[in-house]
């Protein structure tokens, strides 16, 4: 798999998934605000409607949202924020590799390495995404005498940094 890391805003990525978080009582992280904003309420009308809460681990994919770029937006539960750590942290990275994984997509932007996790810093995050991304989809067929061939494998995962300056940090953790 590929990695790359990238700042820049997640409503304007032309990839074929943007993966933004979700807390408890369906409030959206920095970057799935910014998507809503874009998209005129069409996240914050999801969430009212009940189909994602925020739970730690939940995935819901939208296709064809309005007002962005991507093909597809996946919200990934992240559990309450005042609690979101280490634990919770890598859980939400590999939930979205899961649903990626699942849904077929080559590639993706990874908007979950911005938020914040206590007593962390940028680097860690990406260390950790890149970790779990990796243990996620590791798929061992030495011992099969014909390997499943699978085209449809996410090949490339933008991990996504707020600032320009925080670049340098991020690449040296990938």
């Amino acid at each position: 798999m590929e990695f790359s890391i990238k700042s820049g805003s997640p409503e304007k990525q032309r990839s074929a998934c943007v993966v933004v978080g979700v807390f408890d009582h369906r409030k959206l992280s920095f970057a799935g605000e910014v998507i809503d904003h874009a998209a005129q309420g069409y996240l914050a009308d999801i969430l009212r409607r009940g189909d994602m809460d925020g739970k730690p681990g939940a995935t819901l994919l939208l296709h064809n949202v309005p007002g962005l770029l991507c093909d597809r937006v996946l919200l990934v539960g992240l559990g309450k924020e005042r609690e979101f750590r280490d634990k919770n942290y890598r859980d939400a990275v590999r939930a979205a590799i899961k649903a990626l994984a699942d849904t077929g997509v080559g590639e993706a932007a990874l908007y979950l390495s911005e938020i914040p996790v206590k007593k962390r810093d940028l680097g860690w995050n990406v260390e950790q995404a890149v970790l779990v991304a990796e243990e996620t989809l590791y798929r061992f067929e030495q011992m099969k005498s014909k390997p499943e061939e699978n085209k449809r494998t996410l090949r490339r995962l933008t991990l996504a940094v707020s600032r320009r300056g925080e670049l340098p940090t991020g690449e040296a953790a990938a």
